[in-house]
């Protein structure tokens, strides 16, 4: 048994608001480039249809990971800010939680996997890898108690390790498996193999739970409670990240397989992405693999803008629910303006330089049938996202400060906006060969609207949300970006990037001339930082 260190060891170690911003958000970054090294390797060594089998298999893991690992996080954290004297009785109610939750769910989903294989996918083959999956699912469960911990103690510098390591034995175990030749269920084998080695090292670092007579023990229920009303948005929330590449698998199978005698017959090209059908063994779930390769490939880069602002979801949780538990209704205002702005504004310029050349900058990380075939999808969901990105926030806000059911009904009115309008857009859609475009849009539009109920869902709580004048500058600065990035004359990799630079800095530029950027903004994370010492002394 390891011991626990102590809260008398944990307090003065605790990192404040500003510092756990730029650990874990260095951290995110880190994850971001492992997971693009991932992204650019994976393709360059699978075939197209190992690499869209892949992709479908981890996008289902990950969306049951996602629920799991961010409701533990939020629960755990939620508790341990409240109280911090009581954050290793947290620790210990949350590792007693998943041996009823985390462990049922794991061994739910290996035995769910020859149904949603056969009759959601309609593709048998994906059962394996889908069962070995199932492990990744029981070891995330207990990981993220350990991570929650270090969050509700505002150990953000210990999150962030733990971070930056799992992202470096992820890239280790999916590249080395799928250079080894072992296919799809290497590769997911590799990331089980990740998962056990970081689950040994959190517990190491971040310590066990004290044990014995004398130690505080925590009923679960609370816990649970909160989880499964946590867990209910988070769905809703990561289905939407995810059904769209279900659906595109689906109804994929089924357009490859109502056409085979047609295409067999006369060997001409009527797939989506130009290929001809003689010469070959034709497999509709194989066809279909490659379509979701594609889709794969604009949807890691479309989704950078989201990922890049993920670290203000981790620190803004618990500083809302202290501030809200507190009643401290300016702090919790002055957290949402901040948090909503500026991630808004990031996630806004990493999605403009997207939008401008998409093209261009597809073809920085893949070959040139992915290009041809995912660029006019890139713009759509490029935007998306940035919308996705002030709806996780809204979101986050939300469930921190206890308004949980106006999540809900946000997640959940986007979602089955964007599920209705994938299954009729797509079937439509696969006869003119723009299947990931119809996707794209349909998706895209579903997220701007998800940010735009959640957002008065905040602002209707707890009256803060983002100025008017804000979205017009930023919504400007846009725009000015968008012209730069297409009238400038540059092709090839490198000039890519000098464009990028430049439609970058021209955003950044607009919103300086504007006055949407400037001295109130260092004085406003001043001002943030200041009330953080004042009331807990460890923002230094």
């Amino acid at each position: 048994m390891i011991p626990a260190r102590g809260l008398a060891e944990d307090a003065p170690k605790a990192t404040g608001a500003g510092r756990g911003v730029l650990y874990i958000a260095f951290a995110k970054f880190y994850f971001m480039f492992a997971g693009l090294v991932i992204q650019v390797r994976l393709p360059a060594i699978l075939s197209r249809t190992a690499f869209g089998s892949y992709s479908l298999v981890a996008g289902i893991a990950s969306f049951v990971n996602n629920v799991i690992v961010t409701g533990t996080i939020q629960a755990v954290s939620r508790f341990s800010a409240q109280e911090p004297g009581k954050a290793r009785a947290v620790q210990h109610a949350g590792l007693r939680m998943h041996v009823r939750l985390g462990l049922p769910i794991a061994v739910g989903f290996v035995a769910l996997a020859p149904i949603v294989s056969r009759y959601v996918l309609l593709d048998p083959s994906k059962t394996a890898p889908l069962m070995l999956a199932g492990l990744i699912v029981g070891g995330y469960s207990f990981y993220a108690v350990f991570v929650g911990t270090a969050n509700g103690l505002h150990q953000f510098n210990k999150q962030a390790g733990l971070d930056v390591t799992f992202a470096t034995l992820r890239v280790a175990g999916l590249i080395g498996m799928a250079m080894a030749g072992l296919g799809v269920l290497g590769v997911i084998g590799g990331w089980v193999a990740a998962v056990g080695v970081i689950l040994c090292a959190a517990i190491l670092w971040i310590g066990l739970p004290k044990q014995g007579p004398d130690a505080e023990r925590l009923p679960v229920k609370p816990l649970l409670a909160f989880f499964a009303t946590v867990a209910l948005y988070l769905t809703l929330f990561n289905a939407l990240m995810f059904v769209d590449s279900i659906l595109i698998k689906r109804f994929s199978t089924q357009y490859f397989a109502l056409h085979q005698g047609d295409l067999l017959a006369t060997g001409k090209s009527l797939l989506p992405w130009g290929a001809r059908v003689s010469g070959f063994a034709y497999d509709p779930s194989a066809l279909a693999d490659v379509q979701n390769a594609y889709y794969a490939a604009v949807q890691n880069l479309a989704r950078l803008s989201y990922q890049a602002i993920i670290a203000a979801t981790f620190v803004v949780f618990p500083l809302v629910s202290r501030s809200t538990f507190a009643d401290d209704k300016e702090t919790t205002k002055r957290y949402i303006a901040v948090t909503s702005r500026y991630s808004l504004i990031f996630a806004m310029m990493i999605a403009v330089v997207m939008a401008a050349n998409p093209a261009d900058v597809l073809g920085l990380i893949y070959a040139p049938d992915y290009v041809a075939q995912g660029a006019e999808a890139v713009i759509p969901l490029a935007f998306g996202n940035v919308a996705f990105s002030v709806f996780a926030i809204n979101g986050t806000i939300l469930n921190g400060s206890g308004f949980t059911k106006d999540a809900i009904i946000s997640a959940a009115i986007t979602l089955v906006v964007a599920i209705l309008g994938n299954w009729i857009a797509i079937p439509m859609a696969a006869e003119s060969g723009h299947i990931l475009l119809a996707a794209s849009s349909v998706t895209g539009g579903a997220m701007i609207l998800g940010a735009i109920f959640s957002g008065i869902a905040v602002y209707r709580r707890l009256g803060a949300f983002l100025p008017i004048a804000s979205l017009v500058r930023i919504g400007a600065a846009t725009a000015a970006a968008l012209v730069v990035g297409r009238v400038l004359p540059l092709h090839g990799k490198l000039m890519t990037l000098v464009e990028a630079a430049a439609i970058g800095l021209t955003f950044l530029g607009v919103l300086v001339v504007t006055r949407e950027l400037g001295k109130r903004d260092l004085e406003s994370i001043k001002a943030v930082r200041r009330k953080r010492a004042s009331g807990e002394g460890d923002a230094s």
